[in-house]
């Protein structure tokens, strides 16, 4: 059973091929708007598209300053140790969410202090981290298999199950994590694009670096259950790629990638709707997809440019 399915009861393919009159092909009232608005008269669908939404904005900041950097790799541990503390969760009976958390915010701190003074390897680092995790789930897992929540849940995700309880959570972390980027904008600069020169100028810069690896842990560590612990490098890092195919500037990067996100995420999830495909695989490869449009534009443009 898909998981539209189990969001509404009904199978997405009788929006179209149903029994009422309204929605048969042969009938003579069939309208495709009315195929297209019917999949706003879900709550499910709106709690999607909400968190969907606030997701694509965040992640496009933070994906920016991870790509500028050439730290995107960090996303995919922090959400691999993530899944420790969801294993954690599952099997002592605790919020998974809560214990994801804690865990990817002991993950990144670890990462960020084990790293300073360029004494290991970041990468190296990172690789640690992220099998330790997936080692630490996987026990967790086998440990609490008569738990009815699943870790799979949180490998891939499912944006349908979302609640209004996680959408005022999240609210209030994009509401932070946007004041913060905004408020410390010049300083985070810095920081990315020029570590040891800011380092040297502002002191305690250093903490504002790991609060912004904390705050990336946070939303990975949230974004398991609606994008996967598999797929949630794919919102930081794709839209970012295709931005900057385009854009020359930091700022237009970070707004194109945005328009990106945004695009990927509700297409993705109509897409999955009316195919009655997981919604996960289907923003990911919808973003791919817009990825390889925008390098295909530009090779375009590239060769008529040549030919005058």
């Amino acid at each position: 059973m898909s998981e539209y399915n189990d969001a509404r009861g009904v199978s997405p393919y009788g929006i179209c091929t149903g029994t009422a009159d309204y929605y048969s092909y042969s009938s003579s009232s069939f309208s495709y708007s009315k195929i297209i608005m019917e999949i706003f008269t879900y709550d499910f669908m709106l709690r999607a598209f909400i968190i969907g939404g606030l997701s694509a904005i965040l992640t496009s900041f933070l994906g920016n300053f991870l790509v500028a950097s050439r730290q995107s790799m960090i996303s995919d541990m922090l959400a691999h140790s993530s899944l420790a503390g969801v294993g954690m969760g599952i099997f002592f009976h605790i919020s998974p969410y809560f214990t994801a958390m804690v865990i990817s915010i002991i993950a990144s701190s670890l990462l960020f202090f084990l790293t300073r003074g360029k004494k290991n390897p970041p990468e190296a680092i990172s690789m640690m981290l992220l099998t330790g995790g997936v080692a630490l789930a996987l026990l967790f897992s086998h440990l609490a298999k008569d738990n009815p929540v699943s870790l799979e849940t949180f490998l891939f995700g499912s944006i349908l199950t979302t609640t209004t309880q996680e959408i005022y959570i999240f609210s209030g972390i994009f509401a932070g994590g946007i004041l913060f980027i905004l408020f410390f904008w010049k300083r985070l600069i810095g920081i990315f694009f020029n570590k040891d020169f800011t380092h040297s100028q502002y002191k305690n810069s250093w903490i504002l670096e790991w609060i912004f690896f904390v705050l990336l842990g946070v939303v990975v560590a949230f974004s398991l259950k609606t994008i996967g612990a598999l797929l949630i490098g794919a919102l930081l890092v794709i839209p970012v790629l295709t931005a900057q195919i385009f854009a020359k500037r930091f700022m237009s990067s970070i707004l194109l990638s945005m328009i990106i996100n945004l695009l990927g995420v509700c297409g993705g999830i109509m897409i999955s709707f009316y195919a009655d495909i997981p919604s996960s695989s289907s923003v990911v490869l919808t973003l791919i997809v817009l990825f390889l449009v925008g390098n295909g534009i530009r090779f375009i443009f590239q060769k008529y440019q040549k030919i005058d």
